[in-house]
């Protein structure tokens, strides 16, 4: 049982587990409404689904738009209803099965999406220009018709991205990628499933959570996160042996590092993460806990260090 701390509405959920899939939309609408049964919002929902439909699963009604759309709307009532250090939307690595999942940035997740596409495109031949021409026109109906803006990549080419809020997927004639909200990804999953006359969906798959800082949120984050037990990591990593300052800083920033929209593939020397390690390696030198020297290795002079209370 979830209680809204602002509201103290309850929901007959629990977190951390499975609640439904997206694929089966009755299981879905059911599910969320039991959920929601004790919370305001019910009463204005309880009576939307025809009765014929409730009592049929196979009913038509539950493949159309408006069924669509009334799951989509229970989607935003339960993520509103998200419990802090939580978000709600698909298990990490799926699409389609959604809970409140624990999240070390709540509901600024988003989430890195692939969907491959089959559409006559072959590498090394690729498309004609006239199927070229009519898969992105194709793509840009069916998304500007849900709301979702185009922003192309060039003034000589086609390719194009779709976006709506924070997110932001590439359109290229074999997949669509990106980042994406997570109430977005069931809109954008129906759009795909439905298919068109140049394309059809083959897969979709959920690559890993991303989140969406700026290099200095995310900077923040690792202080506020770890800024208590960096110093004394640290130490205990160059603690009775002399070793490499580089190797053991990057080891470091990539345990801590989370991917995020700009930072996605690992860590670098102006990456967040390496910042904040190397700033609490820089001030336990200037404080001398730390002592470093320069030793020759082949034709490299490499800096290692070693904790004072150690040296020699």
């Amino acid at each position: 049982m979830i209680t809204d701390q602002k509201t103290q509405n309850r929901l007959h959920a629990d977190t951390g587990t499975e609640l439904f899939s997206i694929r089966q939309r009755k299981e879905a609408v059911t599910r969320m409404l039991d959920i929601l049964k004790e919370t305001p919002e019910y009463l204005q929902v309880m009576n939307h689904i025809p009765a014929y439909a409730m009592d049929d699963d196979t009913s038509e009604w539950w493949n159309s738009e408006e069924s669509e759309n009334f799951m989509n709307s229970l989607l935003e009532v339960m993520e509103s209803y998200t419990p802090d250090g939580y978000r709600f939307g698909p298990k990490s690595g799926t699409t389609d099965l959604y809970g409140y999942w624990e999240s070390k940035t709540g509901r600024t997740t988003l989430f890195h999406l692939l969907f491959s596409l089959e559409s006559g495109y072959e590498w090394g031949k690729g498309l004609s220009h006239e199927k070229t021409d009519a898969f992105y026109k194709e793509i840009k109906e069916k998304f500007h018709g849900e709301g979702f803006d185009t922003d192309r990549t060039g003034c000589t080419s086609q390719a194009m991205y779709l976006v709506k809020g924070k997110t932001r997927l590439y359109v290229h004639p074999m997949e669509i990628s990106g980042y994406c909200e997570t109430l977005h990804i069931p809109q954008i999953t129906a759009i795909l499933k439905k298919g068109g006359r140049t394309f059809r969906l083959v897969k979709d798959t959920i690559a890993e959570e991303v989140y969406s800082f700026t290099d200095e949120e995310e900077l923040e984050y690792y202080r506020a996160r770890y800024g208590t037990c960096i110093h004394r990591n640290i130490l205990d990593a160059f603690s009775n042996r002399h070793a490499g300052k580089e190797d053991i800083l990057s080891m470091m920033a990539s345990r801590i590092n989370v991917a995020t929209t700009s930072h996605l593939y690992g860590i670098g020397y102006d990456s967040p993460a390496y910042r904040f390690v190397h700033e609490a390696y820089d001030r336990l030198v200037n404080n001398g806990k730390l002592k470093e020297n320069v030793r020759e290795i082949g034709c490299c002079n490499i800096i290692m260090a070693i904790s004072n209370t150690n040296a020699i």
